[in-house]
């Protein structure tokens, strides 16, 4: 009986006596070290630039300059530079627009295709002086103090279409 009743516990438990693979283990790391890390002393000096090297605890940093940014100044004639403008901000470039030698218009169109396709890319059209918008992608913030030229209900007041 007592065969049988390993063989029904062998059945429903598994076998007592598991078998494992040897496998050899080697430890690359290389040796223990119990050294601590070098501490780096605060730098107290007020007069370096930030675009200088500056020597902290015996190790030489330098900051990295800040990736340069490209304003692109527009000066559209006609409609088809409209592309253009979206282009560099599609691109993540600001672009200032001058409608001073611009039919009226055609600086209407403009301004709705640049306005459709900025709101379309989370960006910002702004009124920045008399004939002039600014156009900024999602990165970019404009600070302008003079709120006069900021309100786009008049946006083209200024100029009377021909007919």
């Amino acid at each position: 009986m007592s065969l049988s009743w390993n063989s029904i516990k062998q059945m429903f438990f598994g076998n007592d006596h598991d078998v494992y693979d040897e496998e050899e283990y080697t430890d690359n790391a290389g040796p223990d070290y119990d050294e601590p890390a070098p501490q780096v002393a605060p730098q107290t000096n007020t007069t370096s630039s930030a675009f200088r090297p500056a020597k902290t605890g015996g190790y030489n940093t330098v900051a990295q300059r800040p990736n340069s940014m490209k304003v692109v100044i527009v000066e559209p004639t006609v409609f088809e530079d409209s592309e253009r403008i979206t282009n560099e901000l599609r691109d993540m470039r600001p672009v200032v627009i001058n409608f001073e030698k611009t039919d009226p218009h055609e600086s209407a169109r403009i301004v709705d295709f640049v306005s459709g396709a900025t709101f379309a890319l989370d960006g910002k059209l702004e009124k920045i002086g008399k004939d002039i918008f600014i156009c900024v992608p999602v990165n970019v913030t404009v600070d302008y103090n003079d709120k006069s030229y900021n309100d786009m209900s008049d946006q083209f007041s200024w100029k009377e279409p021909q007919l």
